[in-house]
């Protein structure tokens, strides 16, 4: 996203608008923000000020641009002995130059507590260039160079062509200073956090109020989050084989569909594997959207297709990926009627077998298989799957991983999917903050499980997290029921805004037999959510998704000290699907 604060609506500056009208023309690497007011304090003062535009690119810096329409002159007054500035004849407050310019040593000073930077430096050093924009203008005339350098202007010629345009952007930006040695100002690569943090500010965030009501707080961190996740993914494109590695809530889903896109627009060809179904049919409906819509952005930019060739991405779970494969070698296997070891381990051998098959099979090398995989929640696989997944690759030791985990969500304690030697050896990525959750309910679930899940320090308080006891099924339903129906009443949710999730399987549930035309219980088997209920979903279903509202149940603390950390395990997964409301139902 080029723009992240447009012009405003009323603008009457011709200026300001043929500089936003190129402006969105930049790549996805430039960000800009129209008409901001930046206030801030710093050891001098504190800051108020209003900037036409600011223009920032991790790689060069950021530029602050006045804009000014009309003709541009400066004279002499004989009787102040000042310098006048006049704008088509009309005489102007200050110099066009003079309030982007001051905020240079300000906004320097600023940037460096702003940006948290690692222990490994003192702090981040940005750089902060000023220009103007006379965007009626073709040349200086009338404008004394020693007030106005040429190579700080943007004129007229310049908001002809995109190329020169950028051109232009990055010759500003790299101009060396007399009091910097001849040199252009630092510019350091920020890591994620500064960059949300230097984002943030920018976007006004800071001025946000925490809204009262929880459902009405704004979503602009997680906007500013993918931008920084975008980043973060852009950095490990130059790595065949990447591990991420993120905490529950970090966007490691959103990461894969963006990956996937990425990949696709390559012309590579993707596989994507995770063990939840439901998860599945999610991802493979954010794949198709995205693509879609990629689509229609190319041909609208370009007017046409503009030679852009998607590669193919198919999403399956792991064993309709078996499945697929095991059919297509025309593989028997005998069902024994045991479908732990069906799945397990009859058809996962199976499906090895197949690959073997088709590989050799000309006709069959190229529909089959892939130039890149991604596996979501990998901790779900066991080692030999993985192995099995990377065996998708048209080139095996070539092609492109990336492998999505948190050890913290492992709920099948005997997949070893992490210790895969091949995965061993992939460098790590580290998400190590949440950004679906509010502060409150991380704080609670740290409070129960002791697993820390570190969030952006702008992320919204929320409301405490309800905790209600029951004594028996029927009490259980009844106070279910009334919890929906006061959701409902009070923050007029739907019910697919609502979600029930059990730490246990429906027949260990204590709402196995309730009956509401409400509610449904999503057994395996069902492939997606059920849109117009509220669905009851246990924790091993439902990991990678959310909710805005989530019902937690049968998250009592079981006795016995050796269930406890597979108990905590459920909690964080189940209770980390809400996205700002929370309720936890424990028997008494």
């Amino acid at each position: 996203m080029t723009i992240r604060v447009a012009i405003k609506s009323d603008c009457e500056s011709r200026a300001e608008k043929e500089l936003f009208r190129m402006a969105s023309l930049l790549s996805d690497d430039w960000l800009v923000w129209m008409n901001r007011e930046l206030n801030f304090e710093t050891p001098s003062g504190y800051m108020n000020r209003e900037v036409d535009c600011i223009i920032y690119h991790p790689q060069h810096g950021m530029l602050l641009i006045e804009c000014k329409s009309g003709m541009i002159s400066a004279q002499h007054d004989s009787e102040s002995c000042q310098l006048q500035w006049l704008q088509s004849g009309n005489l102007l407050k200050c110099s066009p130059m003079e309030q982007v310019r001051s905020l240079i040593s300000p906004l320097h000073d600023y940037m460096k507590v702003l940006l948290k930077a690692p222990p490994s430096k003192e702090f981040y050093k940005v750089r902060v260039q000023w220009a103007v924009c006379f965007s009626d203008m073709s040349t200086m005339e009338g404008v004394p160079q020693a007030e106005i350098p040429r190579k700080r202007v943007i004129l007229k010629t310049d908001l002809l062509d995109i190329k020169k345009f950028e051109k232009k952007l990055i010759e500003i930006l790299e101009l060396p200073e007399k009091k910097f040695n001849n040199l252009p100002y630092l510019n350091e690569q920020l890591d994620a956090e500064a960059f949300f943090s230097l984002q943030s500010f920018l976007d006004g965030e800071g001025n946000k109020p925490d809204a009262g009501d929880i459902l009405k707080s704004p979503d602009g961190y997680l906007e500013q989050a993918s931008e920084v996740q975008r980043m973060l993914m852009d950095s490990i494109s130059e790595n065949l084989r990447v591990k991420i590695k993120g905490v529950a809530g970090s966007g490691k889903s959103h990461m894969v569909v963006w990956e996937a896109l990425r990949l696709s627009r390559l012309g590579k060809s993707v596989a994507i594997a995770c063990y939840n179904d439901l998860l599945a049919y999610e991802l493979k409906k954010s794949v198709e959207k995205a693509l879609a819509e990629d689509g229609k952005l190319v041909k609208k930019k370009f007017l046409s297709e503009r030679g852009v060739g998607y590669g193919r991405v198919d999403v399956l779970v792991y064993s309709e990926w078996c499945e697929k494969y095991v059919k297509a070698a025309k593989l028997q296997i005998k069902k024994n009627g045991d479908k732990s070891l069906y799945y397990d381990k009859e058809l996962p051998l199976a499906f090895v077998r197949a690959e073997k098959i088709l590989r050799k099979d000309k006709k069959h090398r190229e529909g089959f298989f892939y130039d890149a995989l991604i596996i979501d929640e990998g901790q779900d696989f066991t080692s030999e799957w993985v192995d099995s997944l990377i065996s998708l690759l048209q080139n095996e030791e070539k092609g492109i991983v990336r492998f999505f985990y948190d050890p913290a969500q492992r709920l099948y304690g005997r997949r070893n999917g992490i210790d895969n030697p091949q995965v061993l050896s992939m460098p790590v990525m580290v998400l190590a903050r949440g950004l679906r959750n509010t502060k409150k309910i991380l704080e609670w679930v740290y409070k129960k499980t002791r697993f820390s899940l570190p969030c952006y320090s702008n992320m919204i308080q929320g409301q405490n997290v309800r905790e209600l006891s029951y004594k028996d099924s029927v009490e259980l339903e009844r106070k279910l029921i009334n919890y929906y129906e006061e959701l409902v009443a009070k923050y007029k949710l739907l019910p697919s805004d609502i979600l029930v999730v059990s730490l246990r399987s429906r027949k260990n549930s204590a709402l196995k037999n309730l009956n509401d035309d409400r509610f449904v219980w999503n057994d395996v088997g069902r492939k997606c959510l059920v849109r117009d209920k509220v669905n009851i979903v246990s924790g091993h279903r439902i990991k990678g998704l959310d909710a805005m509202a989530v019902i937690l149940v049968d998250a009592e603390e079981p006795e016995s000290i050796s269930d406890r950390t597979d108990w905590k395990r459920r909690l964080l997964v189940g209770a980390t699907r809400a996205k700002k409301i929370l309720c936890v139902f424990s028997k008494a």
